[in-house]
Formats: structure tokens, C-alpha cells, sequence
């Protein structure tokens, strides 16, 4: 079965939307990743992972929304931002579109944190226009999200961006990877010590470039396709065991 709703044609749409109308909806970012990843990777990675939930479950993926909400990168060659409020209509928009056609269960497919509040804010103009729930679901692991039982593979003390984990997963995806341009992060040569004091204690609007010199977080350099292997393994499982539940739903 052809998963990708975009590669299929109308009629194979309709038949589809007769036994199931479930769609997972992957959405990302185009911004810097350091010198060693490329900037799709957040979209690349919300659609791989998305592709290896549909083969598991029969559902559909819709095309990757491959523009985030990611200012704080601005400073950064290649990246490409939407403002909030924008970001917030496309998703909106995209998703009543769905429900027009007769799919009543969505799910966001999301590859990038600076999107978040994003896609809640668009969830709950969906829900107050259409009275339907629509789901976030991050699809890189985290302590208390899908494929958290994967995150003892990971070494690094601190990571966030172009990582040990986002790099290892890219691995296991095909993603394109200059490894021979990876970095360990470390502060910035310009950080007061006033900063580095309270820069885990308070919140600040912060751009990339204030906390990193190279573009990433974290030590890629200890990255492997088996750390990947086990992670995109539990990611998929657990989401894959969601969407089945979520089928069975009224």
C-alpha cells in the first residue's frame, strides 16, 4: 500500500477514507544544524519518521510542512523562519482542510521544539472551529515522551541541536551528515559569567548564536548509527502502538 497521500490520486483517496481517517500530518523546520547536519533535518526526520509509522499502522502521510518557527537561528546562514502567527494559520488551514475531506483523526507529526506552541495554539483553533482533537507528537525521544526507553544510549552531558542524538538518528534515517565537520559544543567565547550562572535557572528569549559559536548543542562527535538503530527502533514502536489505540477510537 502506498502510504503518502500526496502520491496517491483522488479516487484512491476516497477509497482510503472509507475504512480509515487517520493522517499523520509531519511537520519541522529549514534551519542551521551546526556544521555537520543539514538544515532540513527537522522536516527530513518528522517525514522518515512518520513513513516507518505509516508501513507499521496502514495510515496515511500527509506532505511535510518543511517551515518552522526558528528566529532564534536567524543569525545563521540558510535558515528560513515564519513569524508565529503565520505558522499558527498554515497549520490551522492544513488541518481544517484535512477535516473537510473526511479525516477526523490527526495526528502532528513534529520535528522541531521551536514549533510547539505552534501547532498547540493551531490544535486549539482546530478544536474551537471543528470540535476535533488533533494530537502533538514529538518525534525525537524524550524522558517522558515516546522512545524515552531508548535515552540510556545517550552519553552526552548536555545536547539539544545537531547533537549525539539528533546526528545518530540522522545515521539511521540517510540523512546527509559531514561528520568529519562535527564539533563538541562549548560556551561561547563572549558569555559573561552572569549568563552562564542563570542560563538553565530563568527564561529569556534567546537566540542560537548567544549560546553557541558552531551552531549545535551538544557532542555529535560521539554519535553512531547504533545509538540511532535503538532510538528510531523505540520511537516508531511507541508511536506506532499509539496510532493503532488511536484507530480503535471512536
Amino acid at each position: 500500500m502506498e502510504n503518502l497521500l500526496y502520491k496517491l490520486t483522488r479516487p484512491e483517496i476516497e477509497e482510503y477514507l472509507k475504512r480509515n481517517n487517520l493522517v499523520l500530518m509531519p511537520v519541522g523546520s529549514t534551519e542551521q544544524h551546526g556544521k555537520h547536519v543539514a538544515i532540513d533535518n527537522d522536516a527530513f526526520t518528522a517525514l522518515e519518521i512518520s513513513k516507518r509509522v505509516a508501513e507499521r499502522t496502514g495510515v496515511l502521510v500527509a506532505p511535510v510542512m518543511p517551515f518552522g518557527y526558528s528566529v532564534h537561528h536567524m543569525k545563521f546562514a540558510g535558515s528560513i523562519t515564519l513569524k508565529f502567527e503565520t505558522l499558527v494559520e498554515v497549520y490551522r488551514e492544513v488541518l481544517e482542510s484535512l477535516i473537510h475531506h473526511g479525516f477526523k483523526k490527526l495526528v502532528v507529526m513534529n520535528g522541531h521544539g521551536g514549533n510547539t506552541n505552534a501547532v498547540n495554539e493551531a490544535l486549539r483553533k482546530v478544536r474551537e472551529d471543528t470540535g476535533i482533537v488533533a494530537y502533538n507528537v514529538m518525534v525525537f525521544p524524550t524522558e517522558h515522551g515516546f522512545g524515552a526507553s531508548s535515552l540510556n544510549v545517550i552519553k552526552q552531558e548536555s545536547g539539544g541541536h545537531a547533537c549525539e542524538m539528533e546526528t545518530s538518528i540522522g545515521m539511521t534515517l540517510g540523512q546527509r551528515l559531514l561528520m568529519e565537520k562535527a564539533e563538541k559544543w562549548k560556551p561561547p567565547r563572549g558569555q559573561t559569567d552572569f549568563e552562564r550562572k542563570y542560563r538553565h535557572k530563568v527564561g529569556i528569549p534567546y537566540n542560537f548564536d548567544e549560546v553557541t559559536e558552531i551552531g549545535s548543542l551538544g557532542d555529535p562527535t560521539i554519535a553512531t548509527k547504533e545509538k540511532g538503530d535503538v532510538m528510531v527502533e523505540a520511537l516508531v514502536s511507541d508511536i506506532a502502538e499509539f496510532i493503532n489505540d488511536l484507530k480503535k477510537q471512536r
